[in-house]
């Protein structure tokens, strides 16, 4: 036991020794840091968008770039005998890192264009490739080709642009970097690579810790593009790294959800910023900064700067290292690593609440005809594209993982290519998907049907007469193939069911629950539950139903078959008779009878409403095959008027 706790202990004595020297060394570039750049012009002035409330010395984060530099370099040289690709990493490293520091300082000094500040990214992500610390030509038995650069371009300008978006409190940019550090560290030393790797990881770690010492709420300091870009590159270069040494394709998540919470961010921001261009187009663009990052909205409930940082912390804390426990237990919990995705994805959902609203504000006011025009022919079939493309990831990942003759290049043609083909040719994307009908949902999947037919067709002449995919088993090539129509299946149908579950009801649900604030919410009990019912409910919810603060808690029938059933979404709450006990259990606002009742019936209904004194509304089926403006008509009297100005100020 000892002699594996030394063998251990002197493998990764560098992890013991360098990175308290680089906490010690930016600790003390930082204090010069906030006594020299005020003197050089380079402070923040509190305006617009910003958290702090005096001028702050800005462009601190070249104390972390100069105390990982010097304590990397001290450790590359004294371990390049026995380590000598750290020494030729750093030296790759240090070139891309010198476009963006330049470009940070001088952007700190006299604020530069955000275009020139892109340029520069993609320069410092092509250096990255050419000095082959990008993605590699074959990333998990799928052959990139020359798509490896533009793939690393976009990776390292999303992760610069992530972590330069979510520096926006105090020490939240650096202490995300110290917690991705250590999780990154912990995900290389379970693989069992290069140590030489997780030193530099972890005095990286201790550079960003020694400058949040000073960063931390109320910072003394502030890091500037100069240190937020140089964070994003750090991790970029090293994600790409560890990405190009995953053994699974499960280990190539670690990476992602190490710095899961930066990257969530920057896609919550070109997707609300995309939706409220295509809302208004007199709206700032997808450059334009906001206060609606995540960050800015765990600030309005926690209302400290240092609660919500340490809460992001403690976030991608237990993202990471959840994905890092999840899959050092694979052989022993296989799906550990996708339950820690579905808890992503839930958390996901309920951070995006301003997105979604964004969105579904999108879908209510409609777009003007040449942003529909893309969206109909761009971009739904861009993603089916990566929904089949996904799908093609998964088979290879989980089917055809062993098979190394499997040509994964080419056999992504074969199955994605001729599908999405059929699909296109067929027109069936001349189809507004957010207003489909059900006759073009059957078309869908027949054409599905007819492409993986073709598909399966040409598999089987490649592999009879031309022995394409030269795989032993045969049975093993048609079932994955199987595996990867009936993912396509799901995919695209569970996409367009979202999409079509979102036009017809989550949309208003959202807005409801988000706007219970301003809008004053109405309940309502409909008296009857037959075709009728179905049509008052279409007009409810099709007819200005973003601003109708109306909710239907359920269904009155005199049919005893209905009882304590669900109709139309709806629960059947009892008869007639049974009124005082409904509004006694769950009080509502209005009635309205949407089918031919009794005299007698109606007169209970009368005296109840009375009793009572809520509305009382009737709606008359047979207008629905009139003029619209007949329906209209009678849709109005059961809508109460909107909200006024007066009316507001009181709520």
């Amino acid at each position: 036991m000892w002699q594996v706790i030394g063998s251990f202990i002197g493998k990764y004595l560098s992890l013991l020794i360098y990175p308290p020297a680089a906490v010690l060394i930016s600790a003390v570039l930082t204090l010069w840091c906030i006594r020299v750049l005020p003197r050089l012009g380079m402070i923040d002035v509190p305006r617009g968008r910003h958290e702090h409330a005096k001028p702050t010395p800005l462009g601190g984060g070249i104390a972390i770039v100069v105390g990982f530099f010097a304590v990397s370099l001290i450790f590359a040289l004294e371990n390049r005998a026995a380590n000598p690709e750290v020494l030729r990493t750093l030296g790759h490293f240090a070139l891309p890192s010198a476009v963006i520091v330049i470009t940070g300082l001088f952007d700190d000094r006299y604020e530069l264009s955000s275009w020139v500040k892109l340029f520069a990214q993609i320069v410092a992500g092509v250096l990255v490739y050419l000095l082959n610390d990008g993605f590699s030509s074959d990333l998990y038995h799928i052959r990139l080709g020359w798509f490896s650069l533009p793939l690393t371009v976009l990776w390292v300008v999303g992760i610069i642009n992530a972590f330069n978006l979510i520096d926006g409190l105090d020490g939240l940019a650096s202490g995300l970097a110290c917690v991705a550090s250590v999780t990154l560290t912990v995900w290389g030393m379970s693989l069992g690579g290069n140590p030489g790797y997780a030193a530099l990881s972890m005095i990286f770690c201790g550079a960003c810790l020694g400058f949040l010492f000073f960063n931390f709420s109320p910072a003394k300091i502030f890091m500037g593009d100069t240190g937020s870009m140089f964070l994003g590159l750090f991790f970029a270069s090293l994600c790409c790294r560890y990405t190009s040494r995953a053994a699974t394709i499960t280990s190539l998540l670690i990476p992602l959800l190490a710095i899961g919470v930066p990257i969530f961010d920057v896609f919550l921001a070109i997707w609300r910023r995309l939706m409220r261009r295509i809302i208004n187009p007199k709206a700032g663009g997808i450059m334009e900064g906001d206060h609606d990052h995540l960050h800015h909205r765990l600030m309005k409930k926690t209302g400290s700067q240092s609660k919500t940082a340490l809460l992001l912390y403690l976030l991608m804390a237990l993202i990471g290292m959840g994905a890092v426990c999840a899959v050092m237990l694979k052989g022993v919990f296989p799906g550990a690593i996708y339950i820690v995705l579905l808890g992503g994805v839930f958390l996901a959902i309920r951070l995006a609440d301003i997105e979604l609203l964004d969105s579904f504000g999108c879908i209510a006011k409609g777009v003007k005809r040449p942003s529909r025009r893309l969206l109909l022919v761009i971009v739904h079939p861009l993603i089916d594209y990566a929904l089949i493309s996904l799908a093609y990831v998964a088979v290879c990942g989980f089917v055809f993982r062993n098979d190394v003759e499997f040509p994964a290049t080419y056999g992504y043609l074969i199955f994605c290519i001729p599908l999405m083909l059929t699909l296109y040719i067929s027109g069936i994307y001349r189809t507004y998907w957010l207003r489909a009908g059900i006759n073009r949902y059957h078309i869908f999947f027949k054409m599905l049907l007819l492409g993986g037919s073709c598909e399966l067709v040409i598999i089987y002449l490649l592999e009879h007469y031309c022995r394409f995919f030269r795989i032993a088993d045969s049975w093993r090539l048609y079932g994955g193939y199987f595996f990867f129509f009936m993912t396509v299946l799901i995919l695209v149908g569970a996409e367009r069911f979202l999409v079509r579950y979102l036009e017809s009801f989550g949309l208003r649900s959202l807005y409801l629950k988000l706007r219970a604030e301003d809008i004053r919410e109405r309940r309502l009990v409909l008296i009857g539950g037959g075709v009728a019912c179905r049509l008052f409910v279409i007009n409810l919810f099709c007819r200005n139903y973003m601003q109708l603060p109306l909710v239907v808690s359920g269904i009155v029938d005199d049919d005893p078959s209905l009882r304590r059933l669900n109709v139309y979404g709806f629960p059947v709450l009892g008869n007639t008779d049974a009124l005082e006990d409904i509004y006694r259990k769950d009080p509502f606002d209005m009635l309205v009878v949407t089918t031919a009742i009794s005299e007698e019936s109606l007169d209970k209904v009368r005296a109840f409403v009375k009793s009572h004194d809520i509305q009382l509304g009737v709606f008359h089926a047979e207008t629905c095959f009139c003029t619209p403006e007949t329906l209209a008509a009678e849709v109005e009297k059961l809508v109460p008027p909107p909200i006024g100005e007066d009316e507001e100020e009181q709520l």
